[in-house]
């Protein structure tokens, strides 16, 4: 019998579909961070299902109208997932009151809460003053659990890169 693997289930948070569709850049730390947004891109995106919400279609029109356009087209053909329903609401609220996610990092707080209540594995992320922060990850969990809900592993395509090479062993 044959073991079937199963796919991840990715949300990609607006910032990772930013620097996938940055345009060239002096400054070194963006270009690297674009850089591996592309690696993540080609490498592993095909094995995985990758969703979004409302949240990250509004705010990916911000900005550079050009590059609004990139990123809008890049988002045509993902997974949409309500983030208005009230479970995600609720539980973004919690997550601000408790002070996981600034009280005025709303729309912070309600890509966590939709990726929490829809199940997702990851979610991917450049954001690491509001999400992938290791100072607020542990309370950030524990506010997702006591909703009920199983937390997503909140990385950014470097870690998510690093970790997986960790797993499959490469060096």
């Amino acid at each position: 019998m044959e073991e079937t693997k199963q796919r991840l289930k990715v949300y990609c948070e607006t910032s990772f579909w930013s620097y996938l569709n940055g345009g060239r850049t002096p400054l070194s730390h963006i270009a690297v961070k674009q850089a591996l947004t592309r690696q993540w891109w080609q490498e592993f995106s095909g094995g995985c299902d990758i969703f979004i919400s409302p949240y990250v279609t509004q705010e990916s029109m911000r900005g550079n109208p050009e590059r609004a356009e990139l990123r809008q087209r890049s988002l045509q053909g993902m997974t949409m997932l309500d983030g208005f329903i009230p479970e995600v609401k609720s539980l973004a609220d919690a997550l601000r009151q408790q002070h996981a996610v600034p009280v005025d990092e709303a729309v912070d707080a309600s890509h966590i809460a939709t990726a929490a209540v829809y199940g997702m594995d990851i979610l991917l992320t450049w954001n690491c003053r509001h999400m992938a922060n290791p100072m607020t990850l542990p309370l950030t969990a524990s506010v997702i659990a006591t909703a009920g809900y199983r937390c997503p592993i909140i990385v950014t395509p470097e870690e998510f890169i690093a970790r997986s090479a960790e797993v499959f062993h490469e060096e």
